[in-house]
């Protein structure tokens, strides 16, 4: 079984009883080796001599030396006899004869014993010690793990019953400013962050069904309408042809329009090109609403080169202008302009336009949202623009602002990562 298997508060009071061992067990070897070399004293052993007696094996030394013989001395003329002179007795050794030890032969022999049972006992108590200590420092081990970890469990239990039918349910944040706090907020804000997630693929979903339905629904009584007629007349048919065509070819704008948002994003080539070329063949493919509106059109880019997907940035930038020129006022005007900065590059887009709701700017970019439905649909909107143009400056890592005031003028600010930096 693997130790990864375990639950986290038997791996944390392993590893516990694992240090507590090593420890202990080192301490316990080092005592034993310090209490033998520091406080054991070297002894002796006795060693009993049928002849001698009792002599030190190891330190005993002779109480008389024998002195080396001396040298022959050569003869000399015989002398008149004398008295025999008694022999010479040995000479002593220089070193000082120990001493006889005051202690009983039984009280010498009996001590080499004695200290290596103090020994052992030394050991035993000291190794109890130690098995005392480790299994005591695991005990407490698992239980302080188990008291500190009881947040993190809870947690657990409280995710656990979430479900499809709460699945927006908050978990409870402790009040402790610990990681398990932390982890609570952050749980808490990824829940928001689905909810809002969830509900915006709702709505998506609702104004989408709504938008297709509207076109199909108008066909559909136009056609029952000319199936009342018998015999049908030429001038109905005919109208009921054109408003069919119109109707799909609205079915055919929103089923483009979704397919790009998502399509597209996955072919993504980055060049570098002049904003000039770019804008002027906007501004070409839009020259019949510029004229039909009398708009005039300020460029000022100033020769700045844009980084990224050239077809995508077509697509946004396009969008941007056919909103700045179809809800324009007649006669109005267009700006445009771009700078270079050194990490990125900002193109400014300006109408004269109708403008938007200041409580209404942050949901231009959601999918089939209108500010005027009304109109929006008179005039062949279908609320996907900006959301394609919000997608496609996400995938380039820029951003998008607006700045707006109903009745008087609408400005796009457009924020581009240039080469140095995206590279």
């Amino acid at each position: 079984m693997q130790i990864n298997s375990l639950p986290l508060r038997l791996r944390l009071t392993l590893l516990m009883a694992i240090i507590l061992s090593i420890g202990c067990i080192s301490l316990m070897v080092a005592f034993i080796y310090a209490a033998r070399v520091i406080y054991v004293q070297p002894q002796l052993v006795p060693k009993v001599d049928a002849f001698d007696g009792m002599k030190e094996e190891s330190l005993t030394v002779p109480s008389e030396l024998p002195v080396p013989p001396e040298p022959p001395v050569p003869p000399e003329p015989p002398v008149p006899p004398e008295p025999p002179v008694p022999p010479e007795r040995p000479v002593p050794s220089e070193r000082p004869v120990p001493s006889e030890s005051p202690k009983s032969p039984e009280l010498s022999v009996s001590s080499a014993p004695v200290l290596v049972e103090q020994q052992i006992d030394f050991a035993s108590a000291g190794f109890l010690c130690v098995i005392l200590i480790i299994a005591s420092g695991t005990g407490i081990t698992y239980m302080v793990t188990g008291r500190t970890l009881k947040p993190v469990t809870d947690l657990s239990k409280e995710i656990e019953e979430i479900d499809e039918n709460n699945l927006y349910r908050q978990v409870q944040v402790p009040p402790s400013k610990d990681e398990v706090a932390s982890l609570s907020v952050s749980f808490n804000r990824m829940i928001h962050k689905l909810q809002k997630s969830f509900l915006a693929y709702k709505h998506f979903s609702a104004n989408a069904a709504h938008e297709l339905k509207t076109p199909l629904a108008a066909m559909l009584a136009r056609i029952e309408v000319v199936q009342l007629s018998d015999p049908p007349i030429l001038e109905e048919c005919t109208e009921a042809l054109e408003d069919i065509r119109s109707n799909v070819k609205r079915l055919n704008s929103i089923v483009h329009d979704l397919l790009q948002m998502n399509a597209d994003m996955n072919e993504f080539r980055r060049e570098t090109f002049r904003s000039e070329e770019l804008f002027q063949a906007i501004i070409s493919e839009l020259c019949l609403e510029i004229q039909r509106k009398h708009i005039q059109i300020k460029v000022h880019l100033e020769d700045v080169l844009l980084y990224g997907e050239r077809n995508l940035l077509h697509q946004a930038f396009f969008n941007i202008l056919h909103n700045a020129i179809k809800y324009n006022k007649a006669n109005g005007s267009v700006k445009i302009t771009a700078i270079h900065h050194s990490d990125t590059t900002r193109i400014t887009i300006t109408d004269t336009g109708i403008g938007i709701p200041e409580d209404q700017i942050d949901k231009i970019f959601d999918p089939f949202y209108c500010v005027d439905k009304s109109r929006s649909r008179e005039l062949g909107g279908n609320g996907l623009g900006l959301s394609i143009v919000k997608a496609v400056i996400d995938k380039h890592d820029g951003s998008i602002q607006v700045q707006s005031e109903t009745g008087i003028a609408t400005t796009f600010v457009i924020q581009l990562p240039n080469t140095q930096s995206v590279l």
